[in-house]
């Protein structure tokens, strides 16, 4: 009996042992999230938090804490050397350490929904889902803004942060910013890189250079020259809290204002001649369809820089500033809203203000004498995919080599209004969403009438007959 109590015993001293981490070989063991422990080298003590945490860790050895993927947390200071905090995400974490013998370990845990409003400046609800423009959160110039990115699963893998900001005169706008990612910085840029982008409200849409930030970031800081006007700021991805201010002084940095002077069709796409302007270092050209699709978000409509030219200010201009817009970017037929703006790329990116603008129809030049092209053979039909978000009105012509392009109109039967695009295929096209020209998707038995006519350069064919496709099915999009 003596016997088999010191063995009853010694498992008991085993097991407490065992708790304080002694002579285990490559044990997992849980450790409480709020409590004091034991650890040592050789074990993984692990984790697991059912909401985003901040983990507050005191002790004197050295550790580090991994996800499932063995991605390393970022630790930050704590109110000591021996104190650091961790803001992560739910889920599981392992800890390991380097120290041989058993080391005492503080763990504190809070639910950042505990504390959300001391960490961000609008509720993560604010955020929405989509990255819309028009969704953009309004900030003032001056006013500090914190937040967690991507820290919960309602926003899960939208890493997009979007802002709107006015100046009411040009101004240098420099942004004073704080990154703190979650993981390192070596296995998981993708959410450990911030890309920041400030984007002008206009017509003719234009980004200026993007800012980009790698892992932990303190009070870094960037500059524009911007005119007058409303603008975006585009912050992600980067997992983790960040803080930024935007601050603002009065410039003259920006360049004037270029003029067109002339804008003309070459075989190799339309010719853009236009004046120098003071403090440039280049010029970027604009260029966007007149019918392009109308939306409730206006950069999605905006012209974009299409070309882009750049010299040294006090270099050699040549006496005719001059672009030409590719014609594998145009349409035969086609007419765009072509403009111009200086570009100074030496202290940010600055912009001038945009020129005004001009009407032009791409024609490819005629070589010689020719005749109009023959009406196009049409077949339309309605594309069923089966109630589901890509459903299409599918449009086939013949193939004629003396086609440079082809305009196609299409309507609900019964209106006398026509939607017109310009294609280059070949031999068909599509009609994907007819809520850009009507206000409404398709629809089961609506029936719409398609017409088709070819263009060699300005030489236009007669319209074909007209074909019905009928809707057979209400897509769910």
């Amino acid at each position: 009996m003596k016997r088999r109590g010191y063995l009853i015993g010694a498992v008991a001293a085993g097991a407490l042992l065992f708790s304080l981490n002694t002579n285990v070989q490559a044990a997992t063991v849980p450790i409480s999230d709020n409590a004091t422990s034991y650890v040592r080298k050789g074990n993984q003590y692990r984790f697991y938090f059912k909401a985003p945490t901040r983990l507050t860790v005191a002790t004197k050895a050295k550790y580090k804490i991994l996800n499932t993927s063995n991605w390393k947390c970022i630790p930050y200071k704590g109110k000591n050397k021996n104190t650091k905090v961790f803001y992560l995400r739910s889920g599981h974490y392992n800890l390991t350490t380097k120290s041989g013998k058993n080391v005492k370990i503080k763990t504190s845990a809070t639910r950042i929904t505990k504390i959300r409003n001391k960490l961000e400046t609008f509720s993560h609800k604010t955020y929405p889902l989509e990255t819309r423009f028009t969704s953009a959160i309004p900030i003032k110039i001056g006013q500090t803004v914190t937040g967690m990115t991507d820290m919960y699963h309602t926003e899960k893998l939208n890493t997009m942060n979007r802002y709107k900001f006015t100046l009411d005169k040009d101004q240098k706008v420099t942004m004073n910013m704080s990154v703190q990612p979650v993981y390192e910085n070596s296995r998981s840029n993708i959410f450990n890189n911030n890309d920041i982008q400030i984007v002008q409200d206009t017509d003719y849409g234009y980004a200026l250079n993007p800012w980009k930030t790698k892992g932990t970031l303190k009070n870094g800081k960037y500059s524009w020259n911007l005119e007058k006007g409303t603008y975006y700021l585009e912050k992600g991805s980067a997992r983790g809290r960040f803080s930024f201010k935007l601050t603002s002084e009065d410039t003259n940095a920006l360049p004037s204002t270029p003029k067109l002077t002339k804008v003309s069709s070459t075989e190799d796409g339309i010719k853009v001649d236009y004046t120098k302007a003071d403090n440039a270092t280049g010029y970027g050209i604009y260029g966007s369809s007149l019918r392009r699709y109308r939306s409730n978000d206006p950069l999605l409509d905006a012209a974009s820089m299409i070309g882009h030219s750049n010299f040294t200010p006090d270099g050699n201009y040549p006496d005719v500033l001059t672009q030409t817009i590719s014609k594998n970017r145009l349409i035969n037929g086609e007419t765009y809203d072509i403009a111009v703006r200086a570009v100074n790329d030496e202290e940010g990116r600055s912009f001038s203000p945009v020129s005004a603008n001009q009407k032009f129809t791409y024609y490819i030049p005629l070589k010689g004498s020719h005749e109009k092209p023959k009406t196009p053979t049409l077949k339309v039909s309605y594309y069923n995919d089966h109630g589901s978000d890509e459903p299409y009105i599918n449009i086939e012509w013949d193939v004629n080599p003396e086609a440079d392009s082809y305009e196609i109109q299409y309507r609900l039967k019964g209106s006398s209004k026509w939607a017109t695009f310009f294609s280059k295929a070949r031999s068909g096209d599509i009609v994907d969403d007819p809520t850009n020209d009507f206000g409404q998707d398709f629809k089961k038995d609506q029936i719409y009438e398609v017409r088709v006519r070819a263009l060699h350069s300005n030489l236009i064919s007669d319209w074909s007959g007209v074909k019905t496709a009928r809707v057979d099915v209400t897509p769910n999009r």
